[in-house]
């Protein structure tokens, strides 16, 4: 690998990092995933019948969070499963990979090629597209949400990167600086950004934005998956297969809850003290489920979407550390 790759993949890995740890800890989409949710069964319930479309929602929400309690309704599963919503839902697990992009430039979905890796950003700004192309933004009150905002700045960065222009507000979104500080600095002539509230051409959009201390350039095209910082070629010695959620975290021994782990496959939720056995136990189920802690000291379902081999001996590095409340 060439120096100047492997300088771009130690800086995809460190970007990826950083969103990985602060993703969710300042701003939340879920509100306005429920507001929207809100929206939409209220919709339906003028065209199918409040009981049919109320029996739908709760019937729709207790399928996506696998509970069988039938007496929940889909505000109390949401408001229960908060925390979950980003891993559990499909429009959670866009808005989670689109803002490692809007705001980091990267992906994180794994690829095996460059033009993987753009067919997968592509479909994801496709659905972003859709999805707000859809929703009566205005009428719902919708434009000031961290759920619109964060899509709409994934679609001002895609524009970017495809050398389209971009308006005034789009800009606004990509750099973090207000409306009225970006018209105030457009113009012809003497004036930082160049063009004006319509339209600003992809080229003078990212002169101005290189400037920009809170903006980070797009670096997926150089992000191939395995050039993230060099594998190791030793002997990994024992190894095993660990649950993966959808943002990319795994079933770790530090996720203790008052010494013991709780998982289950969708029903009951079990109790088991032991690491070794309760991996094995989800090894066995169809939809593994686990809980773990999140940022903000609370406690949040996962469910796994694919598995993993990792060395035990990183597992034990990982069980040596402090204990997570």
């Amino acid at each position: 690998m060439d120096q100047n790759k492997k300088s771009m993949a130690d800086q995809a890995y460190e970007r990826l990092v950083e969103f990985e740890q602060t993703f969710g800890g300042s701003e939340f989409f879920e509100e306005g995933y429920i507001r929207t949710v809100e929206y939409i069964c209220g919709l339906s319930e003028l065209l199918f019948g409040r009981d049919e479309a109320s029996a739908c929602f709760d019937a729709m929400a207790r399928k996506t969070f696998s509970l069988t309690d039938q007496d929940l309704s889909w505000r109390q599963v949401l408001e229960d499963e908060y925390n979950s919503i980003f891993s559990e839902t499909a429009l959670g697990q866009l808005i989670h990979d689109l803002t490692a992009y809007a705001d980091y430039g990267i992906v994180v979905k794994s690829a095996c090629s460059l033009d993987d890796r753009r067919l997968i950003l592509k479909d994801d700004i496709d659905a972003a597209e859709r999805f707000l192309s859809l929703l009566p933004l205005q009428l719902w009150k919708l434009q000031q949400e961290h759920l619109v905002k964060i899509l709409r700045k994934a679609l001002a960065r895609w524009k970017l990167d495809t050398n389209k222009p971009v308006c005034a507000d789009e800009l606004a979104l990509l750099s973090g600086r207000a409306l009225q500080t970006i018209k105030n600095n457009l113009g012809l002539q003497s004036k930082p950004i160049k063009g004006n509230q319509n339209r600003i051409d992809a080229t003078d959009a990212m002169d101005w934005l290189a400037t920009q201390n809170n903006f980070l350039s797009s670096i997926w095209e150089d992000q191939d998956d395995f050039d993230v910082p060099e594998m190791q070629v030793e002997d990994l010695g024992e190894v095993v297969f660990v649950p993966v959620a959808a943002d990319g975290s795994i079933f770790q021994p530090n996720h203790q809850r008052d010494g013991r782990y709780q998982i289950d496959a969708g029903g009951d939720m079990l109790s088991v003290a032991d690491y070794r056995n309760a991996l094995a136990q989800l090894q066995k189920m169809q939809n593994p489920y686990w809980r773990r802690p999140t940022k903000q000291g609370s406690w949040t379902r996962v469910r796994a979407i694919e598995w993993r081999r990792v060395p035990v001996s990183e597992l034990m590095a990982l069980a040596a550390a402090t204990v997570t409340p």
